[in-house]
Order: C-alpha cells, then sequence, then structure tokens
C-alpha cells in the first residue's frame, strides 16, 4: 500500500490546516466538551491522553486503546447487520475486507482511521433490496472511479473547489445526520422487561446511557466507550432473559463476483453518481480536514489523494468477493478519537474484532443483536454533536458562516451531494460579487 499510495501522504504541512490556512493546535480530550483545548503540541504529533514518566513507560495497548476502537460501532454495525440481513451480502467478505482495512488504514495512515459501508449505496440497496452483485458492482466502479482519481491526481484538483466553509457544511450536515440517525435508532429499540417502576423503555435506556457517557467521559481510567459498550453487552443479554444463544463457528465462504453489464448499466446511476459526490465531499476532502484539525502532524499522510487511493484499492478488492463498499467517513475519524482513540493501535483493535466476527459467518449477526440499538444510538448522537461542532472556527466570520449552515442545513434535509452543490453555487456568486464590488474611492 505505501508503494501504490506512494509519497503524497507525507506531504503535509506542518503548522497549517485546510488548504494552508492556519489552525489553532485545539486538539481534544476524549469525551470533551467542544471549547475544550488542550496544550500546544509538538511537532511530532498530539501527545498520548495518557503519557507517563519514563519510569512508568506506555504499556502495548490501554484502555483508552480499546475505548476508541469502539468509538464508530454506532454506524459500522447497524449497517452491516442491515445488509447482511436484508440483502443478503456475505457477512464472512463483509467483516473480513471491514477488518483487514482497518488494520492496513491504521498501519499506513498512522492514526485511527475510519472504515464505514457507504452511506448512500446501503440506503438505496436496502430501500430497493438490491442483490450482493448489484452492491459490489457499485463497489466496483467507485473503485475503479478513485482510483483513476487518485493516479491521475486529478482529486488534488477537484478538492480545490471545496472550500473552508463547504467542508465545515458538510461536517455540520452529517453531524446533524449522525444525531437523527441515533435518534431513530433509539425509537426503532424494542422495550425490556417490566420493572418495579415501570416498563424499561429504549428512551430510558438511551436516557441513562447518556448520563453514564456523561459521568465518565473524562476518565482515563473508566474510558466511557468501553464502559457503555460493557455495560450495554449486559443489557443486551438480560433484556433477551439471559439466554445466549448457540452460535456456531464457521465462515461463509465468500462468492467472487461476475461482473454483468446490465448490473453496471443499473447501479452506475442509481448508486455510483449519488454516491461519489458524497465520498468525495465527505470521506476524502472532510476526513483530510478533519484528521489536521485532531491529530494535526501526525495525520501527514491523510490526504485527498492518498485518501482517493486508498478507498478505490479497497473497494476494487472487496468488490472481487462480494463485500459491501466500504470508505473512511470524516465522522468516523471524529467517533474514534472522541471516545479515546489515539494511536493506530485503536484500528488495530477493531480490525481483529470484524476478522473475528467474519471467521463467526452468519452468527455474526447474532453476536452483535446483544448490543442494544438504545446504547448505539447514544454513540451516533454524542458523535454527531461533536462532529458538528467542528464549526465553531467559523463563528466570527460571518459571511463563510452563512454559506456553511446553509450547506449544513440542506445536507441535513436533503443529502451531502445537494448541499455541497449549494455551496459551490454560493461560493460562485459570492466570487462574482467581490469581482464586481466597485472599488472604495481614495479620498
Amino acid at each position: 500500500m505505501d508503494r501504490l499510495i506512494g509519497r503524497s501522504g507525507d506531504r503535509a504541512s506542518k503548522k497549517t490546516g485546510y488548504r494552508g490556512e492556519a489552525v489553532k493546535d485545539d486538539h481534544f480530550q476524549p469525551g470533551a466538551s467542544a471549547s475544550t483545548a488542550l496544550t500546544a503540541h509538538s511537532a511530532a504529533g498530539p501527545v498520548h491522553p495518557i503519557s507517563r514518566s519514563p519510569n512508568h513507560p506506555i504499556p502495548w495497548l490501554t484502555r483508552l486503546d480499546i475505548a476508541g476502537a469502539f468509538g464508530d460501532i454506532g454506524v459500522l454495525f447497524p449497517i452491516a447487520i442491515a445488509l447482511i440481513t436484508l440483502n443478503h451480502v456475505n457477512p464472512t467478505a463483509l467483516f473480513l475486507v471491514a477488518g483487514l482495512t482497518y488494520c492496513l488504514a491504521g498501519r499506513y495512515f498512522r492514526i485511527p482511521i475510519a472504515v464505514q459501508p457507504f452511506k448512500a449505496v446501503a440506503a438505496i440497496a436496502l430501500a430497493l433490496a438490491l442483490s450482493p452483485s448489484e452492491i459490489a458492482s457499485a463497489g466496483l466502479l467507485m473503485g475503479v472511479l478513485l482510483l483513476f482519481v487518485g493516479v491521475t491526481n486529478l482529486a488534488g484538483w477537484l478538492a480545490r473547489l471545496f472550500t473552508l466553509p463547504i467542508v465545515r457544511g458538510i461536517q455540520l450536515g452529517l453531524g446533524l445526520v449522525l444525531v437523527r440517525e441515533g435518534l431513530r435508532l433509539v425509537m426503532g429499540a424494542r422495550g425490556g422487561p417490566a420493572l418495579p417502576g415501570g416498563k424499561l423503555t429504549p428512551w430510558l435506556i438511551a436516557l441513562a446511557g447518556a448520563a453514564l457517557l456523561l459521568a465518565v467521559q473524562n476518565s482515563q481510567r473508566f474510558p466511557s466507550a468501553l464502559v457503555l459498550l460493557v455495560l450495554g453487552v449486559v443489557l443486551g443479554i438480560a433484556l433477551q432473559g439471559g439466554r445466549i444463544p448457540a452460535l456456531s463457528f464457521g465462515p461463509v465462504m465468500p462468492q467472487l463476483l461476475h461482473p454483468r453489464l446490465s448490473e453496471f448499466k443499473t447501479v452506475l446511476v442509481l448508486l455510483v453518481l449519488p454516491q461519489f459526490a458524497l465520498t468525495f465531499g465527505n470521506s476524502i476532502v472532510a476526513t483530510e480536514d478533519t484528521s489536521r484539525i485532531l491529530y494535526g502532524e501526525q495525520a501527514r499522510r491523510v490526504t485527498v489523494r492518498a485518501l482517493s487511493l486508498s478507498i478505490g484499492i479497497l473497494n476494487l478488492l472487496g468488490a472481487a468477493v462480494q463485500s459491501a463498499p466500504f470508505c473512511h467517513g470524516s465522522g468516523g475519524i471524529t467517533a474514534h478519537y472522541r471516545f479515546g482513540a489515539r494511536t493506530p493501535k485503536s484500528s488495530y483493535v477493531i480490525g481483529g474484532v470484524c476478522i473475528t466476527l467474519a471467521l463467526f459467518g452468519a452468527a455474526a449477526v447474532g453476536l452483535l443483536h446483544f448490543i442494544p440499538l438504545a446504547v448505539l444510538g447514544v454513540f451516533l448522537v454524542y458523535v454527531g454533536i461533536q462532529h458538528a461542532a467542528y464549526l465553531r472556527d467559523l463563528l466570527q466570520r460571518r459571511p463563510q458562516l452563512f454559506i456553511a449552515v446553509c450547506v449544513g442545513v440542506l445536507s441535513f434535509l436533503t443529502n451531502l451531494m445537494w448541499g455541497a452543490l449549494l455551496g459551490f453555487a454560493l461560493e460562485a456568486l459570492s466570487w462574482l460579487y467581490r469581482r464586481t464590488r466597485p472599488a472604495p474611492v481614495q479620498a
């Protein structure tokens, strides 16, 4: 992967943020509020949150490494369960590709990189009950397109269209979408057994989870994501009456994709074109920006070209075994960071979990059902609020803030593609206004 992605990942500027604009070293503690900033970091990158003295070296794997690894499960697991259950995507292929990508991408990018299913592809595939081969064909076309964009360095030219207000608007829109989807998970969750004071409703589970998250959000001894996940699994087992179903161990042999021209024609317009705009805006440009904000110099390999190549290679290989297509979503970068991830070790942890789920095959869905939907909803709402908060650096720049808010609101009401297009239009109008505005008269 190093050779394919090349040196482009190492050329990030040391003290500049998105597109060369100076940024503050405002890195945040896991679970801290959006306004809480850490002290300035050295040029070597952010300090690990549990740094110790030379006499007490950092252990190989910490609680925060493990907690941060599960920060993005609110996106990954529900979509994976739906695609496996409703579209009959091979569970071994899906989790194996996700797990290997987590490990290899973490190794190359040197930060806890996110791995998420294509959301637009997943939503349309679920709505239209598309077959695994059609879903994989969409991933194959996306892989070819993104690989071409990365190899030709067209990614750098396209990225110039995504100005800072557009990127912040995309991040705002995605944050609002994550909050909405988190609330939907809570509303769609089933309740628990009756208690002396009443029934254990999904909203009660969610409120208790949110209170627990806030109570331990700054704790290094009890990382919030790890505590919430463990107690959520315990609650999930209790909701099933303490009965753990028999789980068969054994992978499901993946089937190779046999591309069909008719499927390519179907998915090109239906899935690929809408997804490309979302992927380039959110999973490439916004991911580069989010990584620079959170990790500084440590994220020097996270560039638009490297991300284009990574997602392209990932989906070419994943499509071959009819896996669901994946990307490196910017919301996932925030999710892993906010819950404690600071090094690629978190990517290795969640990657290992996904590979283990791949070995369980069809039984993997049964394992994931131990996590209540209401708990996953809490993860999503929290991450959505934190992701939307990146807008704060435009609060003193009203023209740019106006564009970002318009992009974010339209992205939330429709989708990120229409939000980005609105941003392009507003930026064009702003440019025309500046060009045609009469020059001030000299006294």
